[in-house]
């Protein structure tokens, strides 16, 4: 935690805020950019929103849930923030989100010796796979998906246990995320990615729609773009990794 801290002194700026009014309430995937210990929420992503919204005395109150449910919430405004998010049509009509900040490619993974070609959807029909419940692949992989026998688990451990158990063919994951959980795991050399990315995918902060912190979109999006500019970003996700890793 103390590595983390040190990471983002630089966005403190010596502010010691006094915070009022109501928390920010954000929750976000427990991998790559957060982290659960002891039923709290951390890790770089947390922190640099936690950083971002001292600026505004704002506190934030990170929410451990499963991801459904956290995009549930977002609807319903139960929920404030999403800070690691993928941008679809239908999630925007519930929330707004943040220009991107980092590129993340989705990949087929497969049981260890037990790769098939894949140049197109078409080469996973006819076998068994699995996805993460609410995750939307992209438009072309959300047309096809009634032709695809494929199930929905609510987390990369289940989905790392039935490729293990060769109960399933492929798995498709956000590959930085499926990657950390597997080496948490153990399981990194049961399992191997497919060369082909079946999509490419941006990441976002996305507020809700029924939010009152949603006033700040503009804010957010110039810290974005400042933490890009000078490679703090490329650090945090970096330094995101290798703790999830950890």
């Amino acid at each position: 935690m103390k590595k983390i801290v040190f990471c983002f002194m630089v966005l403190c700026m010596g502010l010691n805020p006094v915070y009022a009014g109501e928390p920010l309430k954000i929750s976000a995937p427990s991998f790559l950019n957060a982290s659960t210990s002891e039923d709290r929420l951390n890790g770089p992503i947390i922190e640099l929103v936690r950083q971002i919204f001292a600026e505004f005395n704002v506190e934030i109150e990170p929410i451990s849930l499963p991801w459904a449910r956290a995009v549930a919430q977002m609807k319903t405004g139960e929920l404030d923030m999403i800070p690691v998010i993928f941008y679809t049509r239908d999630r925007a009509e519930a929330m707004v989100f943040t220009i991107p900040y980092m590129d993340v490619p989705t990949a087929v993974f497969v049981p260890l010796g037990k790769c098939f070609e894949f140049n197109a959807l078409g080469d996973l029909k006819g076998r068994n796979g699995l996805m993460i419940r609410g995750d939307s692949i992209s438009e072309e992989f959300n047309a096809y998906r009634p032709k695809l026998t494929i199930s929905e688990v609510p987390a990369y451990e289940q989905m790392l246990k039935m490729l293990d158990s060769y109960r399933v063919d492929y798995a498709v994951a956000a590959e930085y995320g499926f990657m950390i959980e597997a080496r948490r795991m153990g399981y990194d050399r049961v399992v191997e990615k497919l060369p082909r990315p079946i999509a490419s995918r941006e990441l976002h902060f996305a507020f809700s729609k029924k939010s009152m912190f949603q006033k700040y979109l503009p804010e957010v999006n110039q810290r974005i773009i400042q933490l890009q500019k000078d490679g703090t970003m490329d650090r945090l996700i970096e330094t995101a990794i290798r703790l999830a890793s950890e």
